[in-house]
């Protein structure tokens, strides 16, 4: 017993770092453990899933104060940085917050009542999710109501969707590496560019300890979990396509509630995506899959799963506020401009180290796409794109076709 505490501690402790760096991420690091670790065991599974579920928390932390985007929070990032420009980014992090803890709580509460028929609604949704993913994105488009924005919606969407599919599906560099450059263009640095342009410094940041109304937070909790639950069940659907799903079905407009579904879908994905081994016999993320390894030679349950996810999810809430405020705290002491100029620097260098030139010219180009919704002044979702396309194509059976109508 004591030995598995150590080891969920311990991954609570990488899952804060790997949340706290830019580019490095949970995936990058379990291949590592898992080849360092004597042999299977229910231990270093335990690890494994505290640092996932600690990552999905403090993560938001990068995204907030630096603009600095992993695969998850990108959709939360205008949001919580135009809280943070209003002086109230810890705000930002305390919904993100509540929504991470949310659901956590709400899809460990659903996973055993829902485990018998996971597996036969996965084997009737996956049939027809290029329906789902089209219908998504005709109606995300169609939000925009005027002629010229709905114009300007489909012309991003394509934009980033054709970069998506170029870069992740044709061996340009591997597929893990180039969500580096591509979420870092069109959430990060598309971002970070018109803040260190127009802002030299940061307000002064208001701790608000105002308690969050808990009512209004259950119908973005629970839309929010239950489009968690499906990206982490369903093959090639990420956080943000669930995100944006979560939006459609509680019609929100409010930043509120929109940080609450982010921080909600990221993390029941994140558990359900560990849930989903004994559901349907296959994990849903890399570090589900390392896992799903050591399930069988372990004798790994899903009670224990669920009971690690709530116990790393107590502590990596706190960890998140409690880190939040001290980066609130001080932030605004901080020349902004060129703390700005020094989080670019990074990026670049860490894109340049994990993927060469390539990744720096779809860096580039990535960013430019992601000025356009800025400019055009239609909703950021659009550029997601970047991966819905390649979905849809995916489901609908025509991306080799369209690779190979363009040549590639």
């Amino acid at each position: 017993m004591l030995e598995t505490l150590a080891h969920v501690l311990a991954g609570v402790a990488l899952g804060t770092v790997t949340g706290l760096i830019p580019g490095l991420h949970v995936n990058n690091l379990t291949p590592i453990l898992i080849a360092l670790a004597a042999g299977a065991s229910a231990e270093m599974a335990a690890l494994i899933v505290a640092m996932s579920i600690t990552n999905a928390f403090i993560s938001y932390i990068p995204s907030t104060f630096l603009a600095a985007p992993e695969e998850g929070t990108e959709l939360s990032v205008l949001p919580a940085h135009r809280l943070l420009l209003e002086g109230r980014g810890y705000q930002a992090i305390r919904l993100s917050a509540t929504g991470c803890l949310g659901g956590v709580m709400l899809s460990a509460a659903l996973a055993l009542p829902f485990m018998p028929v996971i597996g036969p609604i996965y084997d009737l949704i996956r049939p027809q999710m290029h329906w789902l993913l089209l219908t998504v994105t005709v109606v995300m488009i169609f939000l925009e109501k005027s002629r010229g924005k709905i114009i300007w919606a489909t012309a991003i969407f394509l934009m980033s969707g054709l970069l998506g599919l170029l870069t992740l599906d044709t061996g340009l560099m591997p597929a893990d590496a180039a969500l580096l450059p591509l979420l870092s263009g069109l959430f990060g640095l598309s971002v970070l560019l018109p803040s260190i342009a127009n802002c030299s410094s940061l307000p002064e940041q208001h701790l608000d300890e105002e308690p969050i109304n808990i009512q209004n937070s259950l119908k973005p909790v629970s839309a929010g979990t239950a489009a968690g639950i499906l990206t982490g069940i369903v093959p090639s659907i990420g956080p943000s396509q669930g995100t944006v799903l979560a939006q459609l079905v509680v019609r929100s407009k409010g930043t509120e509630e929109f940080l609450m579904s982010v921080g909600c879908v990221n993390t029941s994905k994140a558990l359900f995506s560990f849930i989903a081994i004994f559901a349907i016999g296959r994990g849903r993320s890399g570090a589900a899959v390392a896992v799903e390894k050591i399930v069988d030679a372990a004798n790994i349950t899903p009670l224990l799963i669920i009971g690690v996810a709530l116990f790393a999810a107590g502590i990596a809430a706190i960890l998140q506020l409690q880190l939040g405020k001290l980066a609130a705290r001080h932030m605004d002491r901080l020349p902004y401009r060129w703390l700005g100029v020094a989080v670019m620097a990074f990026i670049l260098g860490l894109i340049f180290y994990c993927t060469g030139f390539i990744g720096i010219l779809v860096l580039t180009i990535a960013t430019s796409i992601g000025m356009l919704p800025a400019l055009a002044k239609v909703k950021r979702t659009h550029s997601m794109g970047v991966l819905m396309l390649p979905c849809l194509l995916f489901f609908a059976g025509a991306k080799d076709g369209v690779l190979a109508a363009l040549g590639l």
